[in-house]
């Protein structure tokens, strides 16, 4: 139905802001109810001011399209979160997310007009993809486009269920009355999925027999105080559920003695073992002038300075005399020459992916052999050895700002052995089959599971795929370059 882009607002005097911009597709807006549920989505979202609620900050029409500009969550989702996991979260890191959404839910199930009347919101989607994880440890319910509310415009056609498959209650599937015990039931499911990774209603039949009146089968391996919970958050009868604020109280009561500490920063921390952010690179003029800047205050100052200094470098070895040119260059070619390669550097700085040094094979011939001998201007320049984006956190990441050397051609340094590595991925489809969670071997290791990014050396690989009942995919061959890095990894196929 929409679009999502990340965007900027800006305003006077310098003041910028990381925005998320949400707009209809050309296709849906076309269809007025469709442009209509959008619109109601943020009208409901924006009488929602909570720190666990995606804000809305702004409502648009350009070219026709509706838009809302919605509070930007540097993060991943809670399913995408599971599946980089191996398919389930830790009991208090699952804990903490359901205990803040179910303070969203509360925020919002009492949320009131000016005039002080319940607005009657029921969101009817809670589910692990509308919770959004930040890289900070917070917790964030989105995505109202379902949501009741006492004033909402659009209505839900005759014959349709609103929700998603697996996250719905018995009274939302029957059409029933809903309040805000529908999303207590949907947060139990959610809860139960994030610990086991499926709902309890994952399959159809399940959730027919539930609707006719049978309880919801909770997993056994789920702990027994957060068992209780569910048990009666996933109670048929709405009237025996607890509200929002309860099932808050009740969550919390069950994480505390599971937690040593903050569970924002348990949340964040698990985050960035998961889904690392990239290392921040070296300018690019910083790496041409060797240069980089670094803190210089004491240890446990509370001011912080920085000063510059000149870039940490590695020794390079000697090299063999340069044999002058067999004749002469105009001075006005050899300045052309070091404005052209300096302004190839400058473009290849800028690019975003990681450069790779050459391979030690692909060397340069040695100064004394006849292909060597070329009429070219020799000029000392700065390399810059290769970045690599998102390293592993064992992996020693080089910034060097050296000056080498170079022959008739750019010398090439050896290259380490934290810097030969590349990027693989398998998806969690495969030949229209869900394997997401399901392991990945290469070359008999098993790294984790899918669809999480793989550093890998380079060269040629043989990756297996291993279902999580235990059966095996065909293997298949691989071949790992310098081109796939992380942002581009290689995605086999089968």
């Amino acid at each position: 139905m929409a679009e999502v882009f990340e965007a900027e607002l800006t305003g006077d005097h310098g003041f910028v802001r990381k925005v998320a911009i949400k707009r209809m597709l050309e296709a849906a807006a076309a269809d007025a109810v469709a442009a209509r549920r959008f619109l109601d989505e943020a009208v409901i979202a924006s009488r929602l001011h909570h720190a666990n609620v995606v804000a809305v900050v702004d409502l648009g029409l350009l070219d026709d399209r509706p838009f809302q500009v919605l509070e930007y969550v540097d993060g991943l989702d809670a399913q995408e979160l599971l599946a980089r996991a191996g398919g389930s979260l830790p009991v208090e890191v699952a804990l903490v997310i359901a205990t803040a959404v179910a303070h969203a839910l509360d925020h919002a199930h009492a949320a009131c007009d000016a005039a002080g009347l319940p607005l009657g919101i029921v969101h009817r989607d809670v589910k692990p993809s509308n919770v959004l994880v930040s890289s900070t440890g917070d917790i964030k319910l989105g995505d109202f486009g379902i949501a009741v509310a006492r004033d909402r415009e659009s209505r839900t056609e005759a014959g349709m269920v609103a929700g998603t498959a697996g996250f719905i209650a018995p009274e939302q599937r029957g059409k029933q009355p809903l309040d805000g015990r529908t999303d207590v039931f949907a947060l139990g499911l959610t809860l139960h999925a994030l610990l086991t990774g499926d709902s309890p209603l994952a399959d159809l039949e399940v959730e027919l027999r539930v609707v006719a009146g049978d309880p919801v089968p909770i997993d056994p391996t789920i702990p027994g105080d957060v068992r209780a919970i569910l048990e009666r958050s996933l109670a048929v009868d709405r009237l025996a559920r607890p509200s929002s604020g309860q099932l808050a109280t009740e969550l919390a009561s069950v994480l505390a003695p599971r937690l040593h500490g903050d569970g924002r920063a348990l949340v964040r921390d698990f985050v960035a073992r998961l889904a690392p952010k990239p290392a921040a690179r070296m300018g690019a003029l910083d790496a041409l002038l060797g240069i980089e800047v670094v803190e210089a205050a004491e240890p446990g100052a509370q001011v912080h300075r920085f000063e510059t200094r000149t870039a940490r470098r590695e020794p390079t070895p000697p090299t063999a005399p340069v044999q002058p040119p067999r004749r002469r260059v105009p001075l006005a070619i050899a300045l052309l020459g070091v404005a052209g390669a300096g302004g190839l550097a400058i473009y290849g700085l800028g690019r975003p992916s990681a450069t790779v040094a050459p391979d030690a094979t692909h060397a340069t011939p040695d100064a004394g052999s006849p292909d060597s001998q070329v009429d070219t201007p020799i000029v000392d320049s700065p390399v810059i050895v290769a970045t690599v984006d998102a390293a592993p956190p064992d992996a020693r990441v080089v910034r060097d700002a050296g000056t080498r050397s170079r022959d008739a051609a750019v010398a090439v340094a050896p290259l380490d052995a934290a810097l030969a590595l590349g990027y693989l991925q398998v998806l969690g489809a495969i030949g229209g089959e869900d394997v997401i969670g399901a392991s990945v071997i290469v070359d008999g290791k098993t790294l984790g599971s899918i669809p999480n990014v793989f550093a890998v050396p380079l060269g040629s690989h043989r990756v297996e795929v291993e279902r999580r009942d235990g059966t095996r995919l065909p293997a298949r061959m691989v071949e790992v370059t310098p081109v796939h890095n992380r942002a581009n990894p290689l995605r086999p196929s089968w």
